[in-house]
């Protein structure tokens, strides 16, 4: 039988309670714990706030670190219990912040701490073909290389890929040029067309996803996917959009999207107009993991850096502003004019 969202909140607060009692030896008063989010409780402490998280990650974390702040608390500690992630890329991320966070891994009835793991390394290309490069730039397409994967984007909207065909799945282990939005309409292009040459695969496929990714585009699926890789190709084609010169390039952020379908901050990095490193996020919409992410790929990018978050105007919240204020090192929120859409609102 399913259990219902109070009894589940309920057993969460008996958790972080148990807990707390197994780490510190203190009762906690089950009446002074409440809600953090979705699917987490806090209590605080002597100063410190004490959130119990059924999932990790930096979306989590984030929620967490506005939480502790919301009530006055000057250090957190967080107990995931999450065997889906790993909390020691919580606890990297949390070092990005000025507020002292120590992140535990509940084990059974008890919870020990987790070091933070160390910063990400550069992902070898996996597939890579230089002639099949030059295609997908004559087709209009800006070639963007991220966690060791090569694509063709389309105002942010990816529309072809570069993949081998492994001899051990009955390929012919060749790179390959795919073509259309995500894995499952990569793989029916393949399957109806398979003789097609990647020319012309990739000319169709533009042609229909084209009329679809330009400025008042009506709101179909290929022109809401991937807008903040859109902004970023946005902000990179025109730095001022953002109150930045100089110039930008795309890279990756330090935590990796897993479907064209998911959206997730989007980076780049050049210099500005005085000359200085720049690390610049985009998202768009309510997205708890973007100052943390940013934060994060800045640290690994170059921690010397200048931090500048941008989202579209009318997504400048009071909640992301604080956690850039909470960023190590610093961090500006920038709101700007979304290219798809003229009813955002200018810069602020």
């Amino acid at each position: 039988m399913a259990v219902g969202e109070d009894r589940r909140a309920e057993l969460r607060a008996t958790a972080l309670v148990a807990l707390l009692r197994d780490l510190d030896g203190a009762e906690v008063d089950r009446r002074g714990v409440a809600p953090v989010g979705a699917a987490a409780v806090g209590a605080v402490r002597d100063g410190t706030a004490q959130v119990y998280a059924e999932t990790g990650g930096a979306a989590m974390l984030a929620g967490a670190l506005l939480w502790a702040d919301r009530h006055g608390a000057a250090a957190l500690r967080l107990i995931l219990d999450d065997e889906a992630s790993d909390p020691s890329v919580t606890a990297r991320i949390a070092t990005r912040f000025t507020t002292p966070v120590t992140v535990f891994e509940r084990v059974g009835a008890s919870a020990r701490v987790v070091d933070p793991a160390p910063d990400p390394t550069e992902v070898p290309v996996v597939a890579d073909d230089d002639g099949l490069r030059a295609l997908i730039e004559a087709a209009g397409l800006e070639v963007v290389v991220e966690h060791g994967v090569v694509t063709g984007e389309l105002l942010g909207l990816e529309v072809a890929r570069l993949v081998r065909w492994p001899a051990e799945a009955g390929g012919d282990d060749a790179v390959h040029l795919e073509t259309g939005v995500g894995r499952f309409d990569r793989d029916a292009t393949a399957a109806v067309r398979a003789g097609e040459a990647p020319a012309d695969a990739l000319r169709r496929t533009v042609a229909a996803v084209a009329p679809h990714r330009r400025p008042g585009a009506p709101g179909q699926h290929a022109s809401l996917l991937a807008r903040e890789r859109w902004l970023r190709r946005a902000v990179i084609d025109d730095p001022s959009l953002a109150g930045l010169g100089g110039s930008l390039r795309p890279v990756a952020t330090t935590t990796p999207r897993w479907s064209v379908r998911d959206a997730a901050p989007a980076a780049a990095v050049g210099v500005d107009a005085e000359g200085r490193s720049v690390v610049v996020v985009c998202s768009v919409g309510v997205d708890l993991a973007l100052v943390p992410v940013a934060a994060d790929t800045r640290a690994v990018e170059d921690p010397t850096a200048r931090l500048v978050v941008v989202v579209p105007g009318r997504d400048v919240l009071p909640g992301t502003r604080r956690l850039t204020e909470l960023v190590r090192g610093g961090a500006e929120l920038v709101g700007v004019r979304a290219p798809w859409d003229d009813t955002d609102g200018a810069a602020q």
